[in-house]
């Protein structure tokens, strides 16, 4: 089984979908990330009506203009009536979004706090400007997750970017590493730290269609690379890290 744990399929073009949805998907299963009030709509409906596909649902510090008072209570009833729902994400900070930094860390809070209260696993974006990333040594997001949890076994860094100093970090607290396409660009830190990640730490994922392969929009098959990437660049057989990748989803998502 391959699992794609961070996609947006509900940002698919029509006929992405369609194309998707018309392949044999039995062997794949697909977390499909949300970035607002409408596109967790849009999620939902996709995995409702199609059974590989869950949803993970977020607010993306991009779309923070659009958060109210009352955006936590319309996702909780959300998670009350749809079992689908497996994750909180994305969320998290971003250097390009329109909202001063203390508005996002509040945001983020606040769906952390919703994801522990209804024990769902947590899909962190870090995006944050690297000149402002270290604070006292240690990155900025792991001193705001800091304020809210004890550990990170409920907590997934996705489109790990960074290098295995970061990523000592986040295995001391029993988090996870979610390696996207990226990995395809050969940058050696991303891939010293793959190389470094535990298999029980580890997952995959495309981010598509937003992370590009060779200037070209991806698509959630397209998993299928990073696996093949990373059984290399680990030294594994590709059936031993399928199984500990697709073990580590199930436990985490309760697939």
């Amino acid at each position: 089984m391959l699992i794609d744990n961070h996609c947006h399929i509900n940002s698919l073009a029509q006929a992405d979908k369609e194309s998707l949805f018309g392949r044999d998907l039995d062997g794949y299963r697909f977390i499909d990330c949300t970035v607002d009030l409408e596109s967790t709509y849009n999620s939902l409906s996709l995995s409702q009506w199609y059974k590989p596909v869950y949803s993970a649902v977020g607010f993306h510090p991009l779309s923070g203009h659009l958060y109210t008072a009352d955006t936590i209570a319309q996702y909780q009833d959300l998670i009350d009536s749809n079992p689908k729902i497996v994750a909180i994400g994305e969320v998290g900070l971003d250097y390009k979004s329109s909202l001063p930094l203390p508005e996002q860390e509040k945001i983020l809070r606040g769906f952390i706090e919703l994801g522990y209260r209804n024990r769902l696993p947590i899909i962190v974006h870090n995006r944050f400007d690297r000149r402002l990333l270290f604070e006292g040594g240690t990155p900025y997001i792991l001193n705001v997750l800091s304020e809210i949890v004890t550990a990170y076994d409920k907590i997934v860094f996705h489109c790990f970017s960074y290098g295995p100093k970061f990523l000592e970090m986040v295995i001391a607290k029993g988090g996870f590493a979610s390696f996207s396409l990226n990995i395809l660009r050969g940058d050696k830190d991303i891939l010293d730290s793959l190389k470094n990640c535990p298999l029980e730490n580890l997952l995959f994922e495309t981010d598509s269609p937003y992370m590009r392969v060779a200037g070209n929009a991806s698509n959630p098959l397209d998993v299928d690379k990073v696996y093949s990437l990373a059984a290399e660049v680990k030294g594994v057989g590709r059936e031993e890290l399928e199984k500990a990748v697709w073990e580590n989803a199930r436990k985490l998502f309760i697939l």
